[in-house]
């Protein structure tokens, strides 16, 4: 399950203290964007001794800078990695670059510029785990600036999520960089979970209690699926009424994904 993903900024040692306490689904330790030139070293050795220790999280990713690989591998060798992220992938090439580097991890993309979309059936396909949209570098790519609704990226966002589909992958939606936010985050997780993204990636813990929320389904989405599967369970038909709605045996499947089984 992939609701909240949180990143954790690899070059703070603050948020990198609070890391193995926080409940959520998963963590992606960044060692890209949020480590200047600076602070690479100091990151690098921070998280390696932070990887030593558990996690309430379940899942444990770690954010790559393609340029350091071999450094980033050496030093976190044998530690805790559930997958890495790969930045920026424009080509199939910059997932195969790092599987030879470092094989047998799974690899999770970022679709964060033009030729990444261009090039996503292929991406897709590649053997990926899943697919990550990276919004403030799409926009930058593509030129766009931001409209209401995220108009100027639904497209991009939108072929993210089926090529991610067509390929059984996991999908996440970006990050919503106004934490404080509250009511224009929850409009933007809505958006997400309604466009077929299983989660969104996260720039702040406030944000996981409400993401996972809207990535949860309603008392009225359980509902209906108990009472749907509760009718197919007595009828052999493959179209039956449900609430006074017809349903159909595809029905039965989506309501028996909301319910887990």
């Amino acid at each position: 399950m992939f609701r909240s993903i949180l990143f954790i900024p690899c070059a703070n040692p603050k948020a990198m203290a609070k890391a193995a306490t926080l409940v959520c689904d998963a963590l992606i330790f960044d060692l890209e964007d949020a480590v200047g030139d600076a602070e690479r070293d100091g990151a690098l050795m921070r998280l390696a001794e932070t990887l030593s220790g558990g996690f309430v999280a379940k899942t444990v990713l770690v954010r790559i800078h393609p340029q350091y690989l071999g450094g980033i591998q050496k030093a976190l060798a044998g530690l805790r990695i559930d997958g890495l992220v790969v930045p920026k992938v424009n080509t199939v090439a910059d997932i195969t670059g790092v599987a030879h580097v470092w094989p047998g991890v799974a690899l999770w993309a970022m679709i964060e510029t033009a030729q990444g979309l261009v090039n996503l059936a292929e991406i897709a396909a590649s053997g990926v785990k899943g697919l990550i949209a990276g919004p403030n570098d799409l926009r930058k790519d593509l030129r766009t600036r931001p409209m209401e609704g995220r108009a100027d990226i639904l497209f991009a966002l939108s072929q993210i999520v089926l090529y991610a589909r067509s390929n059984g992958l996991a999908v996440l939606d970006g990050v919503y960089n106004q934490y404080t936010d509250e009511p224009g985050f929850a409009v933007e997780c809505e958006q997400g979970r309604s466009l077929g993204f299983d989660g969104k990636t996260l720039i702040h813990p406030a944000q996981i209690a409400a993401c996972e929320a809207a990535f949860s389904p309603s008392e009225a989405e359980i509902e209906w699926a108990q009472a749907v599967v509760a009718a197919f369970e007595d009828s052999h038909s493959g179209v039956i009424s449900v609430n006074g709605g017809m349903v159909e045996r595809l029905h039965l499947d989506q309501a028996k994904a909301i319910l887990g089984k």
